[in-house]
């Protein structure tokens, strides 16, 4: 039987559409992709370009694997990892197809130091971004054995090549004391600092998404700012290590340039893990607390063979968006089960980020090649079904947490 499953009905070549994936999938288990059109919101299509070759892939893309960030630059893709499954060194794979990251060889751009040292283990979350004609590299590391050790560090390229070579920069002076999960997103010609602190410096239980201005890349300039703590039900799971835990956050700038992040809830080492979203108020501060506002739930519902979808990143491939993230194939498999997943995703009417429904090994994703095309006709996606209720298990107990 052929599971293949057009999103596309009868556009023009090159246009996309993208049909409330929640209901689709329900029964069916694919989606198709054209690409080679660019998508600014929900607007029109415009006149096609180049991009990747047709593919059909399955996720995840990389197994094991964790807290995915991923690029798409000069027709290739490029996934940054580190922790446990690289030695705690960062590696960047580059493939032509996203099909191919997990069957390419990791390049290491980075090796830790031994310890005791700055960033000599529990290598976290490395998270690639493109400013200027640099890439950087931000990751976490401790110094020792102690999770209160764990600070922010930067890598830069040496030229505009994500693979490399990169200068180590090392930590940033973030307020707060303890970091994790921290990238750089540039908002109305202002740099901004995200990442996961601290609710009480002094109290490693509870991690907030915190802010700070940044006078460049590396140099925070101010006091921090929590704009998000654990404190909803579908957050707040108990776990065996007793944390309420905000992690992860991902700036998004939608095309109607509101501000919006991403972020995962719950502990990553057992199955209650999520995605949640957080909006900035148009006109609002990013450093205002009170211009920030929290979904009600859970924004990536998981599956079978997508279990505890978190810790996403977002790419944009020939002008469409895509979201990165990782999942389990099977449930209590902690933090060894993990493996990484790419999907596409699209902005809806309201302008607001959808995410549709975490993909499993059965729901393959077909990428067409572009096609010529002198026009295309303005995409309207359709709204997307309510979110399916969030599925927990037991939590299982493990130290501190990887990303």
């Amino acid at each position: 039987m052929n599971r293949r499953v057009a999103l596309i009905g009868s556009l023009p070549a090159g246009a996309v559409r993208f049909t409330g994936w929640r209901s689709v999938l329900a029964v069916a288990g694919a989606v198709t992709v054209a690409i080679g059109s660019t998508v600014v919101g929900v607007g029109a299509a415009q006149a096609p370009a180049s991009g990747p070759p047709g593919e059909e892939f399955a996720n995840p893309v990389l197994a094991p694997g964790a807290d995915p960030s991923m690029a798409y630059y000069q027709g290739r893709f490029h996934l940054v990892q580190g922790d446990f499954y690289n030695d705690d060194n960062i590696v960047i794979r580059s493939s032509d197809t996203l099909g191919g990251l997990g069957k390419s060889e990791p390049k290491v751009v980075w090796e830790h130091p031994a310890c005791p040292a700055p960033a000599c283990t529990k290598i976290w979350a490395p998270e690639l971004v493109h400013i200027g004609d640099r890439w950087w590299i931000y990751f976490a590391g401790q110094s020792d054995d102690s999770n209160e050790s764990h600070r922010m560090y930067a890598l830069r390229s040496t030229g505009d090549d994500p693979t490399g070579p990169y200068d180590y920069l090392g930590p940033l002076n973030l307020p707060g004391g303890w970091a994790i999960d921290g990238t750089y997103q540039q908002f109305e010609n202002v740099g901004y600092y995200f990442w996961s602190c601290l609710h009480d410096p002094e109290d490693t239980r509870v991690q907030d998404i915190c802010v700070v201005r940044m006078s460049d890349p590396m140099t925070p300039v101010g006091d921090r700012v929590s704009i998000a703590t654990p404190t909803a039900d579908w957050e707040t799971v108990p776990n065996d290590a007793d944390l309420k835990i905000n992690e992860a956050p991902q700036p998004l700038i939608a095309p109607d340039g509101r501000l919006f992040a991403t972020f995962s809830a719950n502990a990553s080492f057992d199955d209650t893990y999520r995605i949640g979203l957080l909006e900035l108020a148009r006109g609002g501060n990013p450093l205002d607390p009170k211009a920030w506002t929290k979904s009600g739930g859970p924004m990536l519902p998981g599956g079978p063979g997508a279990i505890a979808p978190g810790h996403n990143g977002f790419l944009t491939i020939d002008g469409h968006p895509w979201i990165t993230y990782h999942a389990r194939l099977e449930p209590g498999t902690g933090w060894e089960g993990r493996s990484i997943r790419v999907q596409p995703m699209y902005f809806g009417p309201d302008g607001r980020p959808r995410f549709g429904m975490a993909f499993g090994p059965d729901s393959p994703i077909v990428i067409e090649a572009p096609t010529p095309a002198t026009s295309a006709a303005p995409v309207t996606p359709a709204a997307p079904a309510t979110p399916a209720a969030p599925v927990t298990s037991a939590a299982r107990p493990a130290p501190g947490k990887p990303g």
